[in-house]
């Protein structure tokens, strides 16, 4: 399966802090890929950066030549005026090789999303339906990827069954923020979270959100393990470096920087596992 869209090394940072620092994350054709993470972590922020709607400080971002990628924001934005009808049709893009004329694009795009009435007012529509319209004019452009932070949100049972249907459906790659458990159950196909509890600042599993949870919690048992190990190594270095000048000038060089190199392994380990602490806030009810 090719990649269309590759980060490496990706830092942000802000006037009070480095929000990520060094995250590196691919995206593959028909991936469905769910970002969670500790509030304040970046996942809105990576998403933006991904879809060239904000800078990057460090790090590369390549993506497939051509590649058709649509970004949906959380916050539902439309024309006081519009219609649905006329809030799909802003957004499609024509060309001389297009086939079907841009208001039977529209029309198709919303009745797959479930509307009826191409002409009603989008302020007298609900969160819910505010929403599905979001991902309609997304879909319009036909994007390879498309990315999604917080579909879930104001969406009804309904709408959200359609959209898990939709993910597991599609042709194209999905990159989603959600904190809505069972939407990850059902359409995610790998999980990525953003923390710096991990080396690297993130962790990510194939599977659904119960195959992550158990791959995360063997990974913390194993690095919490590595921490008491590396302790251990530690003292032991510490009291070999203790034992006079004339005995570390006949030591090995290499053993000395290697001692080094444990206690800076051991100072990152730690800080890792306090992170833990930051959870990620994953809702547990079904809409």
């Amino acid at each position: 399966m090719s990649t269309l869209l590759s980060a490496r090394n990706l830092t942000k940072a802000f006037p009070t802090g480095t929000l990520f620092e060094g995250l590196s994350i691919h995206v593959g054709e028909r991936d469905r890929v769910g970002l969670i993470g500790p509030n304040g972590a970046g996942k809105s922020t990576l998403l933006r950066i991904l879809a060239d709607l904000e800078p990057h400080d460090d790090g590369k971002i390549t993506r497939r030549r051509g590649l058709r990628l649509v970004y949906v924001e959380q916050d539902d934005h439309f024309a006081n005026d519009a219609t649905a009808m006329s809030a799909i049709c802003d957004k499609i893009t024509t060309s001389n090789d297009d086939r079907v004329d841009v208001d039977t694009r529209a029309a198709i795009a919303l009745s797959k999303l479930g509307f009826e009435d191409f002409d009603q007012p989008v302020a007298t529509l609900s969160g819910g339906w505010r929403k599905r319209l979001s991902i309609a004019r997304a879909l319009c452009k036909e994007p390879d990827v498309l990315l999604l932070d917080e579909p879930t949100n104001h969406l009804d049972l309904e709408g959200v069954l359609w959209l898990e249907g939709f993910a597991n459906k599609a042709q194209l790659a999905m990159l989603f923020v959600t904190h809505d458990r069972q939407f990850l159950e059902n359409a995610a196909d790998r999980i990525i979270e953003i923390s710096p509890a991990y080396p690297g600042g993130m962790f990510e599993a194939a599977g659904n959100y119960s195959t992550f949870l158990s791959r995360k919690n063997a990974f913390l048992d194993a690095q919490e393990a590595a921490e008491s190990a590396l302790a251990n190594k530690v003292r032991r270095d510490t009291a070999w470096l203790m034992q006079g000048i004339q005995g570390r000038q006949t030591r090995n060089k290499t053993q000395v920087r290697d001692a080094a190199s444990r206690r800076a392994e051991l100072k990152a380990t730690k800080g890792r596992n306090l992170a833990p602490k930051q959870t990620t806030t994953i809702d547990f009810q079904a809409t």
